[in-house]
């Protein structure tokens, strides 16, 4: 059974985490330091609430350290009340990988001894990816009462993690830190949903992640004869046939502009392609982030938004796919004049 991963890159190299233990994505704040941490814990930072250890897996494959970027994030894992970040340069892809593309570790070579860390190697169509094991990275963390000394950073050990920094740098790793810490872990937090975040020409919109089954770029696509505008055609994705979906119709946009990313979707017995101008972000929300929209708002497309969110400043309309998918604009007709 196939099984969806985040792809990520740090350092060159390229990772997956298992969707269901990535709690959220955030810019990499401004650290703090802890005595007496494994020297892979760059550091930790406070997350609604609760502090985090920061974990470079540079640093715990013994590479050598390299100062940290303003475009850098941090992929925070959870399971049974452990929690760590990972450092990570580029976000990838979430992509369903099935066991028959997975090597043991045991079977390739330059594991050495890191290899309890890595469940295996994943053969994606662009290359290889290690995929972490959830469980060691948590059990490799420091516990939680180690991080309670938790001190503002000096400035040579600052510079030691981010380089040289303008003024302008340190500031916005800074406050991105109070930002994060000013969140509070309350009730209104509760329910915590991950979405994917795409943009479709020049407005975002939100998918639940758990019909999200992967990510993939628009290619090779054959019209169907006869067909409704809003099927696009069919894509062969490994093997399988894809249909294409232009959702623009429903949502009330003009089909401008090009749409050269699609996200599979499953719903139930039905599994189909839905195109994107880009993949933005994976994100997680609450029931309370996610207001509805304004009873007053008469913007076509506003009966397949749930309710709308805000992510980094900028409104995300939140799809009720289920709904989308029985519009009549959506529906193809079973004769064709």
């Amino acid at each position: 059974m196939d099984e969806t991963y985040l792809i990520f890159g740090y350092r060159g190299a390229h990772y997956a985490l298992p969707v269901h233990a990535v709690r959220e994505i955030v810019w990499l704040p401004e650290l703090s330091a802890i005595e007496e941490l494994p020297p892979y814990i760059a550091g930790v930072f406070n997350l609604h609430g609760r502090v985090v250890p920061v974990m470079d897996l540079s640093l715990r494959f013994a590479h050598a350290r390299e100062p940290y970027r303003s475009n850098d994030r941090v992929v925070v894992i959870d399971h049974d009340d452990a929690r760590v970040g990972i450092v990570a340069s580029e976000l990838y892809d979430v992509l369903a990988i099935a066991l028959d593309a997975v090597e043991h570790p045991d079977s390739y070579q330059g594991a050495g001894g890191h290899a309890q860390f890595v469940s295996g190697e994943a053969k994606l169509s662009d290359g290889l990816a290690m995929l972490l094991d959830v469980d060691a990275l948590l059990g490799s963390a420091p516990p939680e009462e180690a991080l309670l000394a938790e001190m503002p950073g000096s400035a040579q050990w600052l510079a030691q993690l981010f380089g040289e920094l303008s003024s302008e740098d340190a500031e916005l790793f800074a406050s991105r830190a109070r930002s994060l810490a000013a969140m509070p872990a309350s009730a209104e937090r509760a329910g915590l949903e991950t979405f994917a975040v795409i943009r479709i020409d020049s407005e975002l919109f939100g998918l639940e992640l758990a019909a999200v089954r992967e990510f993939s770029h628009l290619r090779g696509v054959t019209p169907l004869p006869c067909g409704p505008a809003h099927i696009v055609g069919n894509m062969n994705l490994r093997g399988d046939i894809l249909t294409l979906v232009d959702v623009r119709p429903a949502l009330g946009m003009a089909a401008t502009g090009s749409m050269n990313e699609v996200v599979v979707v499953r719903m139930g017995e039905t599994r189909f392609g839905l195109q994107a101008s880009e993949i933005v972000d994976v994100v997680q929300l609450a029931p309370a982030d996610i207001p509805a929209v304004p009873v007053a708002s008469d913007r076509a497309g506003n009966a397949y938004c749930k309710g709308v969110a805000t992510v980094d400043g900028k409104a995300v309309g939140i799809l009720d796919l289920e709904r989308m998918l029985a519009a009549r604009e959506l529906q193809v007709a079973e004769e064709v004049q």
